[in-house]
């Protein structure tokens, strides 16, 4: 019996030990396992090209530890120097402008799409799940001829500091969908209602009141919205601005932002109503046409070529752009405010919304090299947005 005992007492040391040994195998080890997995797939298979996609969870969601996986497999294969990597926001470039499907299992059209677009003859994708201490990470590597999977990679990561502190930035794990949010899944998990990432990007709505504004002296409704806006860029800047009506000669005195209550009202978001970030609105063509305010990303490319807010016709200096982008470094957060005024002219006897739709245009710059930048305009909305998530 005892000799019994004494086993029994052996075994759970060698598995307690075992266990610790187990959780001291870093992220750092883990990562290097499956890009070494993926490697091997691809030389096996006689691949030289990959694009690595941002890995999400199996709701399809992208967060900041699928983010850091891409952004480490890109790495490591690059610097095996067997194979040439696109780089992401190249990637991430082509497929908003293309409208492709790159979340969790890749469908064969986007797949073999984005081989002819830029070059690539394999893509790796994978989901990261949340099994309680550890998660597990799955790779799959796609042909972009055929659309097929050829090779599989897995790992599993213990949960330690650096772990968790990625998945607290980024809400990795099953948490469900925010109310309030159409489009893409949000993945933020701190103090608020809804967010949305538009590229690099996040807004995070934080909360709404009802306030009332001065305007053409009377005392006019307004829901006062707060946001967080965080520039997910590691390495570079980027610039925001939100975009402007087009007025005659001057920039719109309104924004390109609404709301809608649930009773069928408009309210407007004008310049002066706006805290914490620039406003740009278009100008004037050669032409002497005005650009149209969807266009806003052309000009503001051509404000970067020519370095200057005007073009000269005949010595008379004419206004192509008005406004500046705010500039944000990396990583960095900025607290915004908008406040919405009732199109019906409402005084303080008004009755406010209960629920409201929100939708928002903004213009999203990233830094290429020098003055030049790749600019997005995103139309971004929140649905079903209830007062009583944040309301005074």
């Amino acid at each position: 019996m005892k000799q019994i005992a004494l086993s029994i007492i052996l075994l759970v040391c060698i598995g307690h030990v075992a266990g610790h040994v187990h959780a001291q195998v870093t992220l750092d080890q883990r990562i290097g396992e499956l890009s070494k997995q993926i490697s091997d797939g691809l030389t096996e298979n006689q691949k030289q090209t990959i694009a690595v996609v941002e890995f999400v969870d199996l709701e399809g969601r992208v967060t900041n530890f699928g983010r850091f996986v891409a952004e480490e497999l890109i790495t490591r294969l690059y610097q095996t120097k067997k194979f040439k990597v696109i780089e992401r926001q190249l990637l991430n470039k082509i497929v908003a402008e293309q409208k492709l499907s790159l979340g969790g299992m890749i469908d064969q059209t986007s797949a073999q799409k984005l081989g002819k677009l830029l070059g690539v003859d394999a893509i790796a994708s994978g989901t990261v799940t949340d099994l309680g201490k550890s998660l597990r990470i799955n790779a799959r590597l796609i042909s972009t001829g055929t659309g097929e999977v050829f090779a599989v990679a897995a790992t599993e990561v213990a949960k330690d500091d650096s772990v968790m502190a990625l998945m607290g930035a980024g809400g990795t794990g099953p948490t469900g969908t925010s109310p309030g949010t159409s489009g893409s899944a949000p993945s933020y998990k701190g103090n608020a209602i809804a967010s949305k990432d538009l590229g690099s990007l996040r807004v995070v709505l934080k909360s709404v009141m009802r306030v009332k504004i001065a305007r053409n002296y009377s005392m006019m409704n307004g829901i006062r919205c707060a946001f967080e806006f965080i520039n997910l860029e590691t390495q570079r800047p980027i610039v925001v601005a939100m975009n402007a009506v087009a007025s005659s000669g001057v920039i719109g005195s309104y924004l390109r932002s609404t709301l809608v209550d649930e009773n069928g009202g408009l309210w407007h978001l004008y310049n002066a109503d706006v805290a914490g970030m620039s406003i740009v609105g278009v100008g004037q063509q050669a032409s002497g046409f005005r650009y149209d305010p969807a266009e806003i990303v052309t000009v503001l490319s051509k404000r970067d070529d020519l370095n200057s807010d005007d073009f000269n016709v005949g010595g008379t200096l004419f206004r192509f752009i008005f406004g500046s982008t705010t500039e944000m470094s990396s990583g960095q957060s900025l607290t915004v405010t908008m406040t919405f005024v009732d199109d019906g002219n409402q005084t303080t006897s008004g009755a406010s919304p209960k629920v409201f739709q929100m939708a928002t245009e903004i213009v999203v710059g990233v830094e290429k090299s020098g003055a030049k930048k790749s600019y997005t305009l995103h139309n971004f909305t929140f649905d079903q947005v209830s007062m009583r998530a944040g309301a005074q």
